[in-house]
Formats: C-alpha cells, structure tokens, sequence
C-alpha cells in the first residue's frame, strides 16, 4: 500500500519553510507516507485496501523556528550598522529542519527553494476583501489551522516581532579574539557556536557579555533575527529597559536623529533581501539590557484595534484617534491584519503554535511563558498566548497536547485552561497529532511504549502497529479523563477529539475498539471520546513520480497542463461535464476525480463513528500536492504553484467543502491559514496576509461568512 508521500512531506518541510532565508523555504501539511509499508503492516488483516496515495497519511510539520547559527548571510549582517548606547529605566512590561524518514530507512533534508511569496510591505497596503463582524451574526462551521509562529512565517500574529525572533547566536571579530576565524562565517564569524555560555535571565535576555580579556570564550556579543521579507518596510520603533549598546544591520539601520533613550527609530528598507538583525554588543550588569520590543510600521484607529492604519489620515470621524503599535495596550498584541483575517471562524488549532510534532516537552516546568523573549523555541508558544487569542476572537480553541507530557502537566494545563478560557467557549482537545503517522518520532516512541506495555502480547506475535494503536488511545483516554476531571462541573467545556486517517476507517475502529487497552479501562476508548477528526486531502497523487509520465505529457499542452489537473481533481472537463480522469487506468483509484474518492473516504469514516455515536470533524484539509524528495522535474512544482492560484483551485475547495456537509461531517479545520509556498508545499490558504484574493482563501471565507453552521444543534 503506497500511503501517499505528499503527507509525510510536511513533517519534514515545514520547518525548512519557516527557516525561509536561512535554510530555505518549504511548506507543511498533505498527504504522504514516507511511513508506507510501515503503516501498512498496521492495518487490520481484514481491513480494506486504500488507494494509492491515499490522504490522511498527514505529517503536519512543526512550526519551529531555525536559529540564525545556520545563516550564511554575514553580508548582509554587516550591512547598515549603526549604534545606540542609552540607559532607561521604564517598566518592564526562541529551528530545526526535521529530516525526513524514507521507507529504506535513510533520512532527507529536503534542498532550498528560491521560490518567495509577495512581501507585504508599504506598497501593498492592508485592506481585507471579505466582510467584518460575521461571527457576531453567524455561528460558521469553518475551523482554520493557524500559521506558524516563527521568524520566518508569513504568519505575522503579534505587533511585537521580538515575540516571533530567532534564538540568540554569538559572534565575534577575529581583530578581537585571536582565534576567532574558523567558524561559520569566516573572519567575521555568524557564531561561535557556544549557545550554553550565553548568561541568560528567566526569560532569555543576556545579563552580561564575556570581557575583552576572556579566553574561555570566542563570542563578544549575541544577535537575533527579527524578520525576513514577511516584514514591511518604514519606520520601526525599538524599546526596551536597561542600559547597553544595541546595533541594527541587515536590512534595517537606526536613525539616530531620532532615537532617544529607550526608544529607538530604525528604517527598513528593501525587506525582501534579507533579515533584520538585533545585535546586544554591550549591556551593564545589574541595569542589563531587556524588554526589548520591535514594531513594525502602522497601527489601528482606537475604536477599532483590529483594523490596520498605517497613519494619523486612516482615521476619521468616529473610528478615533490614530494608536501607533508601540502605544498599543498590552490587552492588545495581535497584528490587526492577521486577527481580522481570523474573526469569524469557529475554532482555531494551535498544532503548528504548539510544536506538536517535534516537542519533547514533558514536565509542566518547562513549557515556554508569555514573558518569554520569543515564541519560538523547542517548545512552542505559552498556552496563555493560545487562550488570549481565543478569548479575544470568541473562537474555541484546539490545542494538541505534547505527546510526552507527564500526568502532573496535563493537570496543569487543564487548570489554567480552565481559569483563563472564556466560559462562553470550549477547549477542543487532541493528545499529540497524527499517532499513526511514522514519519514522526512520537509515534515511534509511542510503538516503544505499547510494546513494553503488553510485551506479553507482542511476543506472541501481536501486530506492533495495532498495539500502538491501542496505547495511544489509552494515553488519549487518560488524558481527556483528567482534563474533564479539572474543569469538574464544566466537563462539557471540554471535547476530546480523536486523530485519525482519513483513508483508513479500519485504523479509526482500531482506535475507537482499543481492544487491549478496553479491558484496562472499562470500555472501549471510543466511549471516552467526543469526536473523530480526519483530514480529506485532495489531489495528492498528482505529483506522484510514479505518475510523472502520463503528467509530463500535460506540459505540451497550450495551458501548461492546467486544465488536465482540474480534471484529475474534478472528474469534470472545461465544459462541466464528467469524463474519465487522465489518471483512471494508473490504478489511483480515483477514476472520478480526486474529489470523489476523497468524498468516499468521508463516507466510510463517518460510518464508524457513527458505530459509537460520534461526529466526525475534519482537523485539517485542502490539496496536497507536494514533491517527493529527490524530484528533479523542472516542470512540475511551476504547475502545481499556477494550479493553486488559479480560480478553479477556489472552486475544488467549495467542492470538498460541500461534499464534508454532504457526508455528515460538522467542523471543518482547513491548513493552513498563511504560508510561503515552495516545492515542498503550497498549503497556505494566503501566501502572506496581503493575499486576500488567493481562490483558497476566498473559497473558505464563501463557507465561513456565508451560512451558519450546518449540523443539527450547532
């Protein structure tokens, strides 16, 4: 069984996406199975076979960020340099590219891209195309995944982009330290790499730098990245508490005309060229340098934080007076484009936000806190964070606990989810993502643990994937039974959603039946639960190479090949009229279209969870074409990018979308909101948050904003 490796992918690529300049752009989400044989020898013996490519084989990649220690880009860092030293005593007020398991065992980092999406930037002004307020009217039945919160995304959630910065690198000049030279970087090193010299506080701001006379150390001073070309470009302002030297090079410099204590001004120009670099060459022990807060150009008129104003002239009348983003109030985090594109959804999941497929995050001391100096670590991002966004947009949110996390850490997220969540909204609640996708190594860890677990049965022969099966609904179980225990009388508040794939109904009754866990707990594990979640990708195969040579005889058509890949997805040709697939004899098993097998695949899951009283909720979807590794084809990825900008992609997802309600199916979680496509994925909804006509992103919004959700009781 060739579970498609499209989905795989984004375990792999999504990172490498965020790392963007630095390591090169991917995507995340999609279907694939670079774990195929693997989660073949999963399934039930008497399980039906699934088709080629089949979707739900989801690897949605983590959203961690890359430090800039892989940079390359010492040129531009010491582009425009210029120096502040100032002393103020206002209020105070963290990458990895994941290599990508292949079914012989080896591993793939997949390659850079060059491919970048549109900047967003002075030129291209903010200004939204769909309606505002609709949530107040309508209940939608549209989730989103939101975008990753890293250095390197799009996704450009907070007004204060030292929240979304890179880690800490140290540098130093060979005129300086002798044996400086060698490192990455050459005579002027990117870092020393001597990350656990750095004297850090509790929320990662350096309390001293090494003295010029220390030669147990190489590094002199520590940088961050801040942004890419995802920034825009104008005025920045800076501030921060303490008393130091700051310098800017990249693609910023100070303008020290206008710089004061405290607060500095810093012009961006040409944004798309490189990263802005924070460099801390001297802070003063005792009074060190911290709080240090970057905003971007604009803000919001005061009546209206929501809205982007990128001067004093955007407000008039009654929307009130211009507030630039250093004067927003601390209730008030969130880049208003980004929030105004969420209003309206009815859920958000904050798997990308939480790291959850790469976290090794297990006891509650360790998880990352809202004073934190970035967002960006291991770890993820504070689930405050998660609750005040929610909270603030009056949407459920939808958290994936680390598969790691200990008892005492469940315990505890459920308490401060209970005391901060608006009791207007329910926490939608999944442990770990994906437990049946090899591609990522909690499932493996996973395996390990159901095989000690019932060692009895697994040398008897017992199917080691089904006992993982078992032990990750048992651990689901545990985990849904304390949240629920936590919030007490307000159990209702909570709503334990079970993962699974999309294109294996067996694997979900598995889940559902945990014939070996069942007799631990009383009952089967389904009887736990509250929903069945699967992701009905759409178009994975068509960048199968297996495929590639009936697909490369598209390329001499007049469209590129456009209108053969609809009819692939549709089943339908230019005309509207159903014809056989240019892929129907290659055995993919989708001789009406993508789109149809997909609908069936909605249909059988549904089917099981009806055995045990459940709705069935999609927790990602959308297409899923990818490159598999090692794809040299010139021709394929500039089809597939032309594929998910043209309008008919817009029309494929009205589609999915309708079969999901037509199938039974209540909410639906698109992936993702933003991101930057490349050959590795094109799987944002938006390229960046200017895109507000992409034909994805106005499909969903079409089913977001105009009708109620469409379920009885919802």
């Amino acid at each position: 069984m060739l579970l498609d490796l499209n989905r795989a992918l984004r375990a792999t690529t999504l990172s490498l996406a965020i790392g963007g300049a630095l390591v090169g752009c991917g995507g995340g989400g999609g279907n694939a199975g670079a774990e195929d044989s693997e989660l073949a020898a999963g399934t039930n013996a008497s399980a039906t076979s699934t088709v080629v490519g089949a979707p739900g084989v989801s690897s949605t990649a983590d959203s961690t960020s890359t430090t800039a220690a892989t940079s390359t880009d010492s040129a531009s860092t010491a582009t425009a340099t210029s120096t502040s030293t100032s002393t103020t005593t206002d209020s105070a007020t963290t990458s990895n590219a994941n290599p990508q398991t292949q079914d012989d065992g080896s591993t793939q980092v997949a390659s850079s891209d060059s491919n970048t999406a549109v900047a967003l930037n002075a030129s291209s002004p903010i200004s939204p195309t769909h309606p505002t307020g609709t949530q107040a009217t309508l209940r939608s039945g549209m989730g989103v995944n939101v975008g990753t919160l890293d250095t390197y995304s799009p996704e450009f959630p907070t007004i204060d982009l030292m929240k979304r910065a890179g880690g800490w690198y140290g540098g130093c000049l060979a005129s300086t330290v002798s044996n400086c030279q060698g490192f990455t970087g050459g005579a002027t090193a990117f870092s020393t790499l001597e990350d656990a010299k750095f004297d850090l506080d509790a929320n990662g701001w350096p309390r001293s730098l090494p003295a010029a006379n220390d030669t147990t150390t190489k590094y002199r001073y520590l940088s961050t990245v801040l942004s890419t070309g995802t920034a825009p470009n104008g005025t920045y302002i800076v501030k921060y508490d303490g008393s130091g030297t700051i310098t800017y090079s990249g693609v910023a410099a100070k303008v020290a005309a206008q710089s004061t204590a405290g607060r500095d001004v810093v012009q961006v120009t040409n944004s798309t060229s490189g990263g802005i670099f924070l460099t801390i060459k001297a802070t003063t022990p005792g009074n060190y340098l911290r709080n240090i807060r970057v905003y971007p150009p604009g803000g919001a008129c005061a009546n209206d934080y929501s809205t982007f104003a990128a001067g004093a002239s955007a407000c008039t009348g009654t929307m009130g007076a211009f507030v630039p983003f250093e004067s927003f109030p601390a209730s008030k985090p969130w880049y208003p484009p980004f929030f105004h594109d969420l209003k309206g959804f009815r859920t958000l999941r904050f798997m990308d936000w939480m790291h959850t497929n790469s976290t090794t995050l297990a006891d509650w001391s360790a998880r990352p806190l809202p004073t934190d100096r970035t967002w960006t670590t291991a770890n993820g991002a504070p689930i405050e964070t998660m609750i005040q966004l929610s909270n603030d947009l009056g949407e459920d949110p939808w958290m994936n606990l680390s598969p790691y996390a200990t008892d005492d850490y469940v315990h505890q997220f459920a308490k401060l989810v209970h005391a901060q969540l608006s009791s207007t909204l329910t926490l939608n609640l999944e442990y770990a993502n994906e437990p049946w996708n090899y591609a990522f190594a909690a499932t493996k860890w996973m395996q390990t643990q159901a095989t000690t677990l019932w060692a009895a049965q697994a040398a008897k022969g017992a199917n080691v994937y089904g006992l993982e099966t078992n032990w990750y609904a048992r651990r689901l179980a545990q985990v849904c039974t304390i949240v629920k225990g936590e919030f007490g009388a307000d159990a209702n508040r909570v709503r334990c959603i079970v993962n699974s794939q999309a294109s294996g109904s067996n694997i979900t009754k598995q889940t559902l039946d945990c014939t070996y866990a069942a007799a631990e707990l009383g009952k089967a594990c389904g009887k736990f639960f509250d929903a069945v979640a699967i992701a009905p990708y759409f178009a994975w195969y068509i960048s199968n190479p297996a495929f590639r040579p009936t697909v490369s005889t598209w390329y001499a058509d007049a469209d590129g090949g456009l209108s053969k890949v609809f009819q692939e997805i549709t089943g339908k040709n230019s005309s509207g009229a159903t014809v056989a697939t240019p892929m129907a004899a290659l055995s993919t098993g989708a001789p009406n279209g993508s789109l149809a097998v997909v609908k069936g695949m909605m249909v059988a899951t549904k089917a099981v969870a009806d055995s045990y009283g459940l709705p069935m909720w999609g927790y990602e979807g959308g297409q899923s074409m990818v490159l598999f590794p090692g794809d040299t084809d010139p021709k394929i990825y500039p089809l597939m990018l032309a594929a998910n900008r043209d309008p008919r992609m817009g029309a494929a997802y009205t589609q999915n979308i309708a079969d999901w309600k037509a199938a039974g199916g209540q909410t639906f979680s698109l992936y993702n909101h933003t991101f930057v496509p490349s050959k590795y994925g094109i799987w944002g909804l938006k390229e960046n948050l200017t895109d507000d006509a992409n034909p994805k992103w106005q499909a969903v919004l079409a089913a977001r904003d105009g009708a109620t959700c469409w379920w009885s009781g919802c």
